[in-house]
This record gives structure tokens, sequence and C-alpha cells, in this order.
């Protein structure tokens, strides 16, 4: 725990702790629920259209969960990259269940959901509150890409945010419902708020604070990288069930192409320039060798 505290601030390790806690107690539930939907004939109960679409998601979750429980290991151990890739799962977790604990049709796993909803969360505002931002950018060396990350996070906010609208709009001009409300029959369609409310703000202010070199911008733009990727291998995932379940497309795969590719291209290029020590300390320690 001590290499931990080097990414927490003094006063922050009881919420580093919950954090983790949080994330651990995450783990079974969640492959629980993942499980229960690609496995539980008839647990999902909403238009017959969105059931693919949901097992799809199940299938990238449950994928994802190892990764979190890794990246929450060797966050533990002070890695700064396994943080970067803890928060950012976590964001995943809490997008996705905040989906099934508001906007899936009641079923028996709705506990579960909320359960998971709020333990995402809380454990997301715990880790966030807890990071030493400045330990971390300093975990970065001088050619960390940040400009091109960052106009590649405002690239993503640009397509996202315009393709999103162009569903909504229309419904002020002709009383047309979104495409996917109509192909689903939903009367709500939280996509809608978590990315043009959360996803498409964040991505925009985590590219305007790691073009400034904001120690913060290290920190956002790291975490909504992680979280794009795992979200857009979802949504690929989600297209190609409902392919296979012959209720087609929606057309986007290729914007969700770029997000996940480029999203876990960015992540790995950016990430390779993060050290598990500050770089001072790696000075200090070739000058001692050279002494020795």
């Amino acid at each position: 725990m001590a290499a931990t505290t080097k990414l927490a601030g003094n006063s922050s390790s009881s919420r580093l702790s919950t954090a983790h806690t949080l994330t651990a107690l995450i783990i079974v539930p969640a492959a629980v629920a993942a499980a229960g939907g690609l496995l539980i004939p008839g647990l999902y109960r909403d238009h017959p259209a969105l059931v693919p679409v949901l097992q799809g998601q199940d299938l990238v979750t449950l994928i994802a969960l190892p990764v979190l429980l890794f990246s929450l290991l060797v966050a533990r151990r002070g890695s700064a990259r396994g943080t970067i890739a803890w928060i950012g799962l976590l964001g995943y977790m809490l997008y996705t269940y905040t989906g099934a604990a508001f906007a899936y049709s009641f079923n028996h796993f709705l506990p579960i959901y909320i359960a998971l909803f709020s333990m995402a969360a809380f454990a997301l505002v715990a880790a966030v509150s807890s990071i030493d931002a400045a330990a971390l950018k300093g975990r970065f060396d001088a050619a960390a890409p940040r400009r091109p990350v960052a106009a590649f996070l405002v690239l993503i906010a640009a397509m996202l945010g315009p393709a999103e609208l162009s569903q909504i709009i229309p419904f002020y001009t002709s009383g047309a419902l979104p495409g996917p409300m109509v192909k689903y029959q939903s009367t709500t369609f939280f996509v809608y708020t978590l990315d043009l409310g959360m996803v498409v703000p964040l991505s925009v202010l985590a590219a305007v604070w790691l073009w400034r070199g904001s120690a913060w911008g290290f920190v956002l733009a790291g975490c909504m990288l992680i979280k794009g990727a795992t979200m857009g291998f979802a949504l690929l995932s989600m297209e190609g069930f409902a392919l296979r379940a012959g209720y087609g497309t929606d057309g986007l795969e290729g914007l969700w192409a770029v997000i996940a590719f480029g999203c876990l291209g960015m992540a790995l290029w950016f990430l390779r320039h993060c050290r598990d020590q500050h770089r001072d300390e790696e000075v200090r320690g070739s000058r001692d060798e050279d002494r020795a």
C-alpha cells in the first residue's frame, strides 16, 4: 500500500481503500449479471430487437472484468498505468449499469443492477477524489503524445455529438422519434443523456486540459481513452449480435470502430510514455548506479 499512496493525496488513503474494496466487490455480481444475460432465456423482458444488443454488451463486460481485476491489483501496487486503466474501466462499469438500473425492463436481476450502479458510482468518486494528479502526471515522460491524444478526443466528441443530435433534432421539426426508439419501441433512451451530458463534455474537457498540460488532463484523458475503447468494442459487439439475430444494425458501425480501435491505439501510445516510477526517481537511480 505504501507505493499506492504515492499517487494519492496525503489524506486520501481511506478513500482510495474504499474505492479498491468497492471495485473488488463489483467483480462477482457483474459476472453473474453479464453471464445471466447471455445464458438465462427470458431474463431480458425488453423488446425482442433489443435483447441481442444487451447480450452483445454482456459479452464485452465479461471480457472486461478480468482486465478490471488485473488493473485493480497493479493499481494497488502503485502502478500509474494500472491506476488509469482501473478508473477508466470503472467508468465503463458505471455507464453500463446506469443503463441497466434505469432503462432495462424490470427483471429478476434488478437488485444486482442497482447494487452495481451504486458501487461503481461510489468507487469512481472515491478513486478520483483520492488521486494526486500532479504525482500521476510526473509519471509521464516529455514525449507523451499530449496533443495527438487531445485532438483525437475532440474528434470523438465531434463525431459522437452530431451523430446523436441528428437523431434527436427531427423530433422538433417533424415530430419523428429517433430511429433507435422506434426500432426498440422505447419511450426513453438513456444513451443520449449519458453521451451528450457526460461523455462528450468530458472528452472535450480532457482534451483542453491535456493540450494545456494540466495534471488532471493526463488523468482524465487516459481514463476516457480506456472507457472509450471498452464501450466502443461493446457497441461493435451489440451490432454483431443484432445482425446475427436478424435485426440489422443502426448503421453506425464505422463510428463505433473508430471509437474502439482509435481509443485503444491512443491509450496504448499514451500509456507507453507513462512509467511506474517518477522520472525524477529514475534519474536519481541511474546517477546512483553510475556512481557505484
